[in-house]
């Protein structure tokens, strides 16, 4: 969805993918005029003149590697070279401009106009350049939400890290202009080490976040958002099986459907998921006898009798077994959040509206800095399915690279952003 154009120097002023850049004496006016501007009829807000930014005033980026080691060993000790920093301003359509640092690691960006941005960046390296990391293609990334990039930014890029069950695929299942359906949607497991592993007793739910944070501060959520303990959740479902009876294989895909019926009956874009290895239980869902049903053991459960609803933007966790009974527990206004300690939790994604053609839905842009603490991802993927875009693609981790088989390793680097690219949806199978 990025752009990839390369920003050697600024853009002209009437170029629509120009940094959103102004001196520093125009933004009070600027922010004044926004606000008088937005209820006045017939007004239209264009960018200012960026043609000559001021060189000495924006932001420095500095990009290095979390590991010190490696980074010493890739010749990186002073920073990433080469790395690829995106920055979007949120309240914006989805076209971040792209810049490249340096071979110190830094890149100056040029000022620009206030308010939230998303700041991510990464680096990739082939198998013919990492005999030093692994002999093995890598990649290394990190991302941050903020209202203020300051004189100096630091970015701290972590490595991809092969664990044995990712959340390979997330669709959330019809809900457009053209259809208001919510049946069809469903989860992907996938393997990723070279090991079987069993999802007996595992837990998949929705944590704490990924909704507007109108509703109170974000100091105020803070501690529920950022918690160093682990997610909060007050909805999820537990794996049935006594220890091993459910294996996944090495390369094995899994898919858990919200209703594990054809949809595509209902419209032909919606896929068929009466195959799928599991359902979620919900005393008024269809119950497909043929395909093992995952029952709801949070705290709380959906009033209207439907199995956990989830969508791009909510945090979605997978857990190691667990007593549900035994978890502890916090409230967050009137409802009880089961504690998911960190060392049991596998995989967390989620997701944020970005496209590339429409400015972010006000109700779902929250201005936070993190909706999970940064141990389990430091910033959200882009998803592209809300309101007039099709129903037809979902969001699904990268490959990484492929062993000598052909067996996929998908990318995992605790950062959505990067992790997870939009594709025409694929239930069972990866790689899109």
């Amino acid at each position: 969805m990025p752009s990839r154009q390369t920003q050697i120097a600024p853009p002209s002023s009437g170029s629509r993918h120009a940094p959103k850049c102004v001196p520093a004496a125009r933004l009070a006016a600027i922010a004044l005029g926004a606000f008088a501007a937005c209820d006045t009829p017939g007004v239209t807000l264009v960018d200012p003149d960026v043609s000559n930014p001021d060189p000495d005033k924006g932001t420095t980026i500095h990009v290095t590697l979390e590991d010190s080691a490696l980074a010493e060993a890739l010749g990186w000790s002073r920073g990433v070279p080469n790395a690829e920093v995106q920055l979007h301003r949120i309240i914006e359509a989805f076209q971040p401009d792209i810049f490249y640092t340096d071979s110190t690691g830094q890149v100056h960006v040029p000022e620009r106009l206030p308010g939230y941005h998303r700041v991510a960046a990464s680096k990739s390296i082939i198998a013919d350049e990492a005999v030093t990391a692994g002999g093995v293609p890598r990649v290394f990334a990190d991302g941050v939400k903020t209202e203020s990039l300051g004189s100096m930014l630091q970015l701290t890029l972590a490595a991809d890290r092969r664990g044995p069950l990712v959340i390979s695929e997330f669709y959330d299942g019809g809900n457009t202009l053209e259809i208001n359906y919510q049946w069809g949607i469903f989860w992907e497991l996938y393997n990723n080490a070279d090991t079987t592993v069993y999802l007996d007793g595992m837990l998949l739910g929705r944590a704490f976040g990924g909704f507007a944070a109108g509703v109170a501060t974000c100091e105020d959520l803070r501690r529920f958002r950022e918690n160093q303990l682990g997610l909060l959740s007050l909805e999820f479902h537990q794996f049935p099986g006594a220890g091993r009876d459910h294996p996944v294989s090495p390369g094995q895909a899994v898919t858990i459907a919200l209703d594990a019926v054809d949809h595509s009956q209902v419209h032909h874009s919606l896929p068929d998921l009466s195959h799928a290895d599991f359902e979620l239980e919900g005393s008024a869902d269809p119950d497909n006898p043929s395909v093992p049903n995952m029952p709801t053991v949070g705290p709380g459960i959906n009033p209207f009798g439907h199995g956990m609803m989830q969508y791009d933007f909510h945090v979605k966790f997978l857990a190691l077994p667990a007593d549900p009974s035994n978890l502890a527990s916090m409230t967050y206004r009137e409802y009880r959040y089961s504690l998911i300690p960190k060392d049991l939790i596998i995989d967390v994604q989620h997701a944020d509206w970005m496209h590339p053609t429409t400015a972010p839905h006000p109700e779902l842009t929250d201005q936070c800095p993190r909706w999970v603490n940064q141990e389990f991802d430091r910033l959200e993927a882009g998803s592209d399915r809300m309101g007039e875009h099709d129903n037809t693609n979902s969001l699904q981790r990268r490959i990484l690279r492929r062993n000598i088989d052909g067996r996929a390793i998908l990318q995992d680097v605790n950062v959505s952003y990067f992790d997870f690219v939009s594709r025409r949806y694929s239930p069972g199978s990866v790689g899109g």
